[in-house]
């Protein structure tokens, strides 16, 4: 009887030290997996900075309007966004 229970505890403390060391393992591993894609966007910041041409965003809405006689009134607004290279 005590041999069982002394093997269950043993058993227990083998599997929290085994999660404890994965756990630890893992966060190693996000840590680098981290550090690389930062270091990767870092340096392409540095490097290449004109990665894309100058752009433009169009934002379309539509309002609508509910009358008082019920009925509704649709407004159409379009807004342009430009971003110009600084030449």
């Amino acid at each position: 009887m005590e041999l069982g229970f002394a093997g269950i505890v043993v058993a227990i403390i083998v599997a929290i030290l085994l999660i404890k060391l994965i756990k630890f393992g893992l966060k190693m591993v996000l840590f680098f997996i981290l550090a690389v894609i930062v270091s990767v966007t870092i340096w392409i910041c540095v490097a290449q900075p004109d990665m894309h041409e100058p752009f433009s965003v169009n934002t379309i809405e539509y309002l609508f309007k509910i009358n008082k006689d019920g009925s509704m009134t649709t407004t159409k607004q379009i807004t342009e966004t430009v971003i110009k290279d600084g030449n």
